[in-house]
């Protein structure tokens, strides 16, 4: 039995031994944890907030994109995440399922998420710790022999048979020596960082007001006295119906680099507190209308990107490719914001950016490696595989990756990001894990076949 793990200063206490261990709470963490523990293994969920979610709460990113086929209605992702949404109903934090199965949007209250994510990991038996860091690793043999946490009770280790990286900014690869890549080929640029922030005081809906918000922010931004990538303040997506949640701000950075998370963290809310206090004095009617909350960290887009035994490539997404070992669906689409940070008119990183030549990259790439916006999509009704080996890294025989750090392109990966994908990727990935511990083999030895099985079993759609 393991009960220290070595380090040149001190010997680490180990605080738990487990079949599973799962580094992230967020959607491709904790839906991860509840999988593998379902699955008989005894899993163990290492968070550093004091809450689940990720950026569904710290984020306060309020709708679940990647639900339904490109441009449909068609559900493609259920599962964990079809019960975290009548979890959120049954508290009236979200729709009802048979909504989403019509094709409405899954809006939810974060406060309802954390409430229901939490229920589903208690329930199905998992270990949770708040408040843990995962700072590094201990390798031996090409397996991760412990995690290094550090937390209140000082530095400590956690060890499993596999564990499952869901950090999103693949830290727990990373230390492990996984070859890793950031952001675009060009210059390494990542998408830029944004941010969701409640406003209250807004009057109930008149076509006439809203517009002349819109046309006031959009001058505003015009004249470069706010600073956004939009100007739709009431076009946010809400779930109550007194509080917008604007999905407007961004800023440049790297979330693996402290001070770009810093400066971004100072400048998005900046950014938001400019736009509220704007609206108050420039448009009659409101102002009365206040921050109610600014999320809590500012939204990474893109950082790492785990290289594993299969890359998935923009063009996977826009031809729908379908894998024989596909254990996810995604149907969003390369979703690229602007990884200088420019704000309006600019969004998209595409050949139609409003900046043209003003941008290095466009003008070195537009005849070459710029999509124009009409290509930017999976085929209509449709959606693409999220293969096994996307999950598998190379270099670590028992990790698995879950949630947006996984083995794709620049270009990929602005698909594959969203909540709804990351999600039924951390069924797959705690299901694998749990299948693996128990059988005591690699995870990427798994026969796939087995796996989407068992998925298919347990209500994923595979």
């Amino acid at each position: 039995m393991m009960d220290t793990i070595r380090e040149p200063a001190r010997d680490l206490p180990v605080i738990e031994q487990a079949d599973v261990v799962v580094a992230g709470g967020g959607p491709g963490g904790f839906a991860a944890a509840v999988a593998s523990a379902r699955n008989g293994a005894n899993t163990v969920l290492l968070e550093r907030h004091g809450y689940l979610g990720g950026m569904a709460t710290a984020g306060l990113v309020a709708p679940i994109l990647g639900v339904h086929s490109s441009k449909g209605k068609a559900v493609i992702v259920e599962g964990i995440l079809k019960e975290l949404t009548e979890r959120m109903q049954e508290i009236d934090g979200a729709p009802p399922w048979n909504e989403i199965e019509e094709g409405k949007p899954l809006r939810f209250d974060p406060e309802a998420l954390k409430r229901a994510a939490e229920d589903l990991v208690q329930e199905a038996g998992a270990t949770l710790y708040y408040h843990t860091f995962v700072t590094d690793t201990v390798v031996e043999d090409n397996r991760i022999q412990a995690l290094i946490t550090e937390s209140k009770s000082g530095r400590q280790a956690v060890s499993g048979s596999v564990v499952i990286d869901a950090t999103g900014d693949a830290d727990v690869a990373f230390r492990a020596g996984v070859h890793c890549e950031k952001g675009r080929s060009f210059d390494g640029a990542v998408q830029s960082l944004g941010s969701f922030f409640h406003v209250f005081g807004i009057p109930e809906y008149d076509e006439k007001l809203y517009e002349k918000i819109r046309e006031t922010v959009k001058q505003g931004m015009e004249e470069k006295k706010l600073f956004g990538y939009n100007p739709g303040i009431t076009s946010s997506t809400k779930y109550h119906g007194n509080m917008f949640s604007p999905n407007m701000t961004r800023a440049a950075g790297d979330s693996t680099n402290v001070k770009d998370l810093t400066r971004a963290e100072i400048t998005l809310r900046k950014q938001a507190w400019d736009l509220v206090e704007y609206i108050k004095k420039e448009v009659p009617g409101c102002e009365n209308c206040y921050i109610e909350l600014t999320s809590p960290q500012a939204a990474p887009r893109e950082s790492r990107q785990v290289m594993g035994d299969y890359v998935i490539t923009g063009e996977d997404i826009q031809k729908g490719r379908k894998f024989d070992d596909g254990i996810a669906r995604g149907s969003w689409w390369i979703d690229i914001h602007c990884p200088l940070g420019h704000t309006f008119p600019v969004h998209l990183c595409v050949k139609e950016c409003p900046r043209g030549d003003e941008c290095p990259f466009w003008a070195a790439e537009h005849d070459t490696g710029m999509i124009a916006r009409e290509d930017l999509y999976p085929p209509e009704e449709d959606w693409y595989d999220i293969p096994f080996r996307s999950i598998t890294p190379k270099g670590i025989s028992n990790l698995l990756i879950s949630g947006r750090c996984i083995s794709a392109t620049h270009e990929a990966m602005a698909g594959t990001r969203v909540m709804g994908t990351c999600m039924a990727i951390g069924q797959a990935a705690g299901t694998a894990a749990a299948l693996a511990a128990g059988s005591d083999t690699d995870p990427k030895d798994l026969d796939t076949g087995m796996l989407r099985e068992k998925l298919a079993s347990q209500g994923a759609l595979v």
